[in-house]
């Protein structure tokens, strides 16, 4: 999914600690806040941005996902290790290479008593590929037979292989062999929806907490726009005993992340989503307990190939050249875990025996001035220019994303005398211009939907949505939609391997690092999970301790 980045700031510097709160209608609200409440088995964390939509067939970011991952389910759900388990469906069976039939529990029932059928995810996944839903994410549907054909308005949606053959019963034909298939089905745009609420709401589906059922382990108790969201435990759910956490409470949307480290440190949270490395020294003074994770995101410039200097190939490989990947990483980042980024797919991502970064390496000198400036000379040349116009660098209003931000303008400015204007812009706005290519290089960054390559390698091919750098190439697609149908490991590996090495050639993106993330945690709160893949962080098998728990 895309990216935040952090947490959110205002557009305006923040002075005192509470310059940077959105506060609730109610003021007294900031003295009712409490972290940790382990008598009501109760916690507070920060709701760090408001998601674009909670439609889960329209969902395509991190906050949206968090939140869903926690108030709906799929057939499958991850495991800690990020494996796929039963959900909704208690049980699967394949039949053939391309046939997989689910039985759905009889004891899964939505927030409002109606039982979770089949026929729920017949209407969620027709959605998904249905044009009129416009759904950035209705690539991730392809693997299911005739789902890129109607999402192209090729078919009607009924034409879609996936049917109710009972309430309890779902049968699934795939477009081809796809052996991550049931990774998938754990993914927000798989999960079930009702017809009837369909209808009852119409455009206003899920736009508000009681305009949606849920299905989930907890439910929306409360939505306040751009401020607040309460997550309620789910009494309804079918494996509500295993559910320790009565609330998980949103109270306040705090957009810069030294107030809300200072929330933490006043026991208003329970958790920060993050530390910078400006804040990591004073929580090690503060014997904080101090925990790390591979976030799984990967950090790019998009270039938008559709305007004049971001679409000349040899701009785009002086920009690529000029990079100090290594530079940015300690001196900009400077946080344990992160490492350069020379291409999309990261390197924790499973290979055939080992991982795919040990047996597909692709790394390259970084910081080639000299061959960066005549790739910037010839493309001067190509444009006829005498020199380059500024250029519109679209970020998120993210402390991180300003601060790199700011490097990058200096650093590029210095090395190659180019001028980078910095646009600044809330997550929602950003996601929006770059949807309509309303930039020339945008700072972007990718978590993937399930443990597989290809929930990278298929970013940049014609037909996803979340491609926004108007780039395309019939050999990459083409190397890409072999590696789909391909079901021996190798070859599907050395195929993909091959198109990201076009796209390294290509450079309409520039990635320059995969991030790790540092954050602290109350350590009466035990068994949350922080992923790469899925809701992040997981509040799934978590629970209160009156005593400390372990790191």
């Amino acid at each position: 999914m895309r990216q935040l980045g952090t947490v959110v700031r205002q557009t305006f510097r923040c002075g005192l600690v509470w310059a940077c709160i959105v506060p609730l209608s109610r003021a007294a609200r900031a003295d009712e806040a409490k972290g940790v409440d382990v008598g009501r088995k109760a916690i507070s964390i920060n709701f760090y941005d408001e998601p674009k939509t909670l439609d889960a067939q329209k969902a395509d970011d991190t906050i949206a996902g968090m939140v869903l991952g926690h108030s709906f389910e799929g057939l499958t759900r991850l495991d800690p290790g990020n494996r796929p388990i039963p959900g909704q469906a208690v049980s699967w069976e394949m039949k053939g290479k391309t046939e997989y039939v689910f039985k759905l529990r009889q004891n899964a029932v939505w927030s409002d008593g109606k039982p979770v059928t089949a026929q729920d995810f017949v209407t969620a996944w027709r959605r998904a590929v249905d044009p009129k839903t416009a759904s950035q994410y209705a690539f991730i549907m392809y693997a299911v037979k005739n789902g890129e054909a109607i999402n192209a308005g090729k078919l009607p949606i009924d034409q879609l292989g996936v049917k109710a053959l009972d309430d309890h019963t779902l049968d699934v034909t795939l477009e081809r062999p796809t052996a991550y298939f049931l990774k998938l089905t754990a993914f927000a745009t798989y999960y079930p929806v009702r017809a009837d609420i369909l209808k009852q709401w119409g455009t206003a589906y899920a736009t508000d907490a009681d305009k949606m059922v849920y299905n989930g382990p907890f439910v929306i108790g409360s939505w306040k726009h751009n401020a607040a969201l309460d997550l309620v435990k789910n009494e309804k759910y079918w494996n509500k005993a295993q559910i320790h956490l009565n609330e998980i409470d949103m109270p306040y949307l705090i957009r810069d992340k030294n107030s809300e480290f200072n929330m933490f440190k006043d026991g208003k949270f329970a958790m920060t989503w993050a530390l910078t490395k400006e804040l990591l020294p004073e929580a090690q003074l503060s014997k904080m307990q101090i925990r790390k994770y591979n976030d799984g995101s990967v950090w790019y410039f998009q270039m938008n190939t559709k305007h004049k200097i971001t679409g000349n190939k040899n701009f785009r490989k002086a920009f690529q050249l000029a990079m100090n990947r290594e530079e940015f990483v300690k001196q900009v980042q400077g946080l344990p875990g992160t490492r350069p980024a020379f291409g999309l797919i990261p390197e924790y991502m499973p290979g055939v025996q080992k991982r795919y970064s040990e047996e597909y390496p692709l790394t390259f000198k970084d910081a080639q001035i000299a061959k960066a400036k005549e790739y910037l000379a010839k493309a001067k040349k190509e444009l006829g220019l005498k020199r380059f116009p500024p250029l519109d660098m679209l970020i998120t209003d993210t402390d991180d994303n300003r601060r790199d931000a700011e490097y990058f303008q200096r650093y590029y400015k210095e090395k190659l005398g180019l001028d980078l204007q910095v646009d600044v812009q809330t997550f929602k706005v950003r996601l929006e211009r770059s949807d309509k290519g309303d930039f020339d290089l945008v700072y972007s960054g990718w978590s993937p939907d399930y443990l597989d390559v290809m929930s990278f390698a298929d970013l940049f091919a014609s037909w996803n949505k979340n491609n926004n750098t108007g780039w395309s190439s019939p050999i990459y697609d083409a190397k890409i939609k072999q590696a789909m149908s391909s079901t021996n490991p190798k070859e599907r590996l050395d195929l993909i391997s091959a198109a990201e090495k076009i796209l390294v050639e290509e450079a309409p993106i520039v990635p320059f690092y995969q991030r790790f993330r540092v954050y602290t945690q109350d350590p009466r709160l035990v068994g949350v999970i922080r992923r790469a893949v899925g809701a992040d962080p997981d509040f799934y098998y978590a629970r209160l301790t009156p005593t400390l728990g372990k790191k």
